[in-house]
């Protein structure tokens, strides 16, 4: 039933939600990518809906897309809560706002990065004039991290020195030196951008219209990619001790995890989840990503690579660009009934406990 939920494109999914969020009578508001397009050339959206009670003190917001074909899962997750008319009930004493498609270009092209291959969960910096952070581990692996072809040979010899590293250091640092976050190679991987992104300016115009009035919120922001198959981590990047902190632990106990001390993500620079929570710090806030695990992490590393290629240096309409979205898509994104029932069962278990806090 759950698998319903889920789609096999962007535009089915874009238009699965925004169908069902207009059943629910949702406010909806769509703006146009004005610098990307599609396959065939077709318009990209960030959409937002906004439900319940307007003048709540309290906010529920879930996000989809951050990671292109992560959007999947954020998606059909929020087409189900909508379709099994949660939205209405909850909505009684809570607003409730659902953006989709963050990343709307990464979502159509099936890429991890944006049309300017930023990786927009490391594009939230708190001021970009100031120094970049510096990543020298990941610019000693720069050429293996980003190869400039997909040959066998070119290929092989990356695994090589991606496997050196790793056991020479141990898994963790190479974790860490890939996909922290890195400032100074825009052709890279887990590039964090020079400047706000387009996604990022438009979220948070949107943030700034749903929390006016609002003194309590929770964010989850849909993820998947790392960990065990199906099982989703709450994973933050603020440290023990925060406010934020122990508002997320109020909800969900010990089942979360910062980033800062262990998780099955690296510590990471430029996290949507730090900026927000120091930007709306007047509001009380738990924000937090939920991160469900699919394959083993080196074939969903090099999904990432193959993504940012046919990005940077190949033709997305070509004959082959097909297959390698397939490979990218299915790495974030395991089709199946067994995958998306778990989603969708710790979802709703997860999403229940922001909502009864509120």
């Amino acid at each position: 039933m759950s698998a319903n939920y889920f789609s096999s494109d962007y535009f089915e999914a874009r238009n699965k939600f925004l169908e069902a969020a207009a059943q629910n009578v949702g406010a909806i508001k769509s703006i146009i990518h004005p610098n990307a397009k599609g396959p065939e050339g077709r318009d990209l959206h960030m959409d937002l809906a906004v439900f319940g009670d307007p003048n709540s003190k309290s906010l529920l917001v879930i996000i989809s897309g951050t990671h292109g074909p992560e959007g999947y899962c954020g998606s059909g997750v929020q087409t189900g809560l909508l379709r099994q008319g949660l939205i209405s009930q909850w909505g009684e004493h809570t607003k409730i706002a659902f953006i989709h498609a963050h990343n709307p270009y990464g979502f159509a092209w099936d890429t991890r990065f944006n049309e300017d291959n930023i990786d927009l969960n490391r594009n939230y910096l708190a001021d970009f004039s100031a120094p970049l952070p510096q990543n020298p581990a990941y610019a000693a692996l720069h050429k293996w991290a980003a190869p400039q072809s997909l040959d066998d040979e070119t290929m092989a010899d990356v695994q090589s020195h991606l496997l050196e590293y790793a056991n020479k250091n141990g898994f963790p640092a190479l974790q860490a030196a890939l996909s922290s976050g890195q400032y100074q190679f825009p052709e890279g991987v887990y590039y964090g951008g020079s400047a706000p992104s387009w996604s990022r300016n438009t979220l948070i115009s949107m943030f700034d219209e749903i929390t006016v009035g609002v003194e309590k919120m929770v964010v989850v922001d849909m993820h998947t990619g790392l960990g065990p198959f199906g099982v989703g981590e709450i994973l933050i990047s603020l440290p023990t001790g925060s406010k934020e902190t122990a508002f997320c632990e109020e909800i969900w106990g010990d089942e979360v995890h910062s980033t800062k001390v262990a998780s099955v993500s690296a510590d990471l620079s430029g996290t949507l989840d730090e900026f927000l929570a120091h930007k709306y710090g007047a509001i009380k806030n738990a924000i937090m990503a939920l991160e469900f695990g699919t394959i083993d992490p080196l074939s969903v590393f090099k999904s990432t690579q193959i993504g940012s290629w046919l990005h940077r240096r190949g033709d997305k309409n070509a004959p082959y660009a097909d297959k390698l979205r397939q490979f990218s898509r299915d790495a974030f994104y395991p089709q199946g009934e067994e995958w998306s029932g778990k989603v969708w069962t710790r979802s709703l278990e997860v999403i229940t406990k922001a909502v009864n806090n509120l």
